[in-house]
């Protein structure tokens, strides 16, 4: 009778521990599902419930946050950060160590431009988001000045039903040395695209360097054959990050668009066997258009290819809003131009890769625009192909070989905006430009069926 009473007792006792051990768990179930509704962080503050973060809410975040600090609005920034971030790979940091470090940014370079392009937004199952995107920047003080692009990854999180940062990395990629001096005046960096005969001499003067150099080095170079490997393109990338050209449709500066095609352009010939065409300016630093072609020159090139993307004049243009800002378009005008300067020691070969060059992108469903010898008066040396003569402009008259330079597109066009930001756009784009290449790099300019003399204007 005693054991079965001690065995009763102890059955009472687990019974007791799987009621209790049962509301534990029921309590830890309960107490998870409340953290995970109210995403309860480690500092204590409260997340939303648990939303995945949009790519539109990611990128507008982005601008916000550069726009903000364009205009050296310090707390509007901090305030975008949570209190405490990894920050910029120096561990944990919080709000007031965040502000000193910015207070410090800007105060030695209180002139600021920021655009942040090509956001991704990569939503993850807390309802945090990484985000990644690059950035093309300008900084200057009263002396100096700087530029480049930087990649940027960031992870953000609601918290009190606000967005902020919980992680930021930067890698920079500086195009110019920081503190590059501004002594020289704006004319010695970046003239007038197009210059006269006296002009030129005179810009010139600043240049003796280069030209030596030029004059060194070609002298040293042996003769080479015409095979697709020894042929020599220079690709120029037209403008520079601070001297951005036109602006399209949708803000964005010209730069941006030649260096994407000039990049792209220049794997796709290097892929088709033309391995020792180069990019004249591949780190986008600020050097003079003579410069330019002196780097051509110097390298001993057989082509040169200016790489530009086209506007309007500014009585075409109308206003029109588009990410809650204000900026001016013109749809009344699209397609690509082709510009050759007559006064190019081998201007012959120059029309000559100009026609090829038309007709390949006739062949690939491109259309010339002809708004530059209707609202310009620029000679209109082939209505069909879109050739004209443009006999000052400094890059093409300066270089020693052919030379061409295309428009490819109007950017301010807002259609045509939007195709030249599609890849599969840019690749026909590159693709008529490669063939172009081929042709002329392979038949020799005796043999070519074209004439020896430059194109003469046609009646617009």
């Amino acid at each position: 009778m005693e054991n079965i009473t001690k065995a009763n007792s102890a059955m009472r006792s687990l019974a007791v521990a799987a009621v209790m051990l049962a509301c534990m768990v029921i309590c830890m179930f309960s107490y998870g599902a409340r953290a995970a509704e109210f995403n309860v962080t480690p500092n204590g503050e409260n997340a939303a419930p648990l939303t995945k973060l949009s790519a539109d809410e990611g990128t507008e975040f982005v601008k916000e946050y550069y726009a903000a600090l364009s205009r050296v609005d310090i707390p509007a920034v901090v305030a975008k950060f949570a209190e405490t971030v990894d920050y910029e790979g120096e561990g944990q940091r919080d709000r007031s160590y965040i502000r000193s470090d910015l207070e410090k940014y800007v105060a030695r370079w209180p002139i600021l431009s920021f655009k942040p392009e090509a956001t991704t937004v990569s939503p993850k199952e807390d309802g945090s988001a990484a985000v990644t995107f690059n950035l093309s920047y300008s900084l200057a003080n009263d002396t100096k000045t700087t530029s480049g692009h930087s990649t940027n990854n960031w992870i953000l999180r609601r918290i009190n039903e606000k967005l902020q940062i919980i992680s930021q990395r930067e890698v920079v990629h500086p195009n110019a040395r920081p503190g590059l001096d501004k002594s020289p005046i704006p004319e010695a960096v970046e003239p007038e695209e197009a210059l006269s005969d006296e002009d030129l001499a005179k810009s010139r003067k600043a240049q003796v360097a280069p030209e030596r150099a030029s004059k060194a080095t070609s002298a040293a170079k042996t003769p080479r054959t015409n095979a697709l490997g020894d042929f020599v393109i220079a690709l120029d990338i037209g403008h520079s990050p601070l001297r951005g050209g036109a602006i399209s449709a949708r803000g964005v500066s010209e730069y941006q668009f030649n260096r994407r095609l000039v990049t792209e352009l220049y794997a796709k010939l290097q892929s088709f066997g033309f391995t020792r065409s180069f990019i004249i300016n591949p780190e986008g630093e600020e050097i003079h258009l003579i410069k330019r072609a002196a780097v051509a020159n110097e390298r001993n090139a057989d082509l040169f290819l200016a790489i530009h993307h086209d506007s309007v004049k500014d009585t075409y243009l109308k206003k029109w809003e588009t990410d809650g800002k204000i900026q001016k378009y013109c749809d009344d005008f699209h397609g690509y131009s082709i510009f050759i300067s007559r006064k190019n020691p081998k201007a012959a070969e120059s029309a000559r890769f100009a026609t090829a060059l038309g007709s390949a992108l006739l062949n690939a469903g491109f259309t010339p625009t002809l708004h530059h010898a209707e609202q310009e008066n620029r000679p209109l040396l082939d209505r069909e192909k879109g050739i004209y003569a443009f006999d000052d402009l400094v890059v093409l008259k300066t270089a020693k070989m052919p030379a061409v330079l295309l428009e490819c597109g109007i950017i301010v066009n807002r259609i045509e905006e939007e195709k030249l930001n599609t890849p599969e756009y840019r690749d026909r784009l590159t693709d008529a430009i490669e063939l172009a290449i081929s042709k002329f790099a392979s038949t020799p300019a005796a043999t070519a069926n074209s004439s020896q003399a430059p194109a003469k204007q046609q009646e617009n």
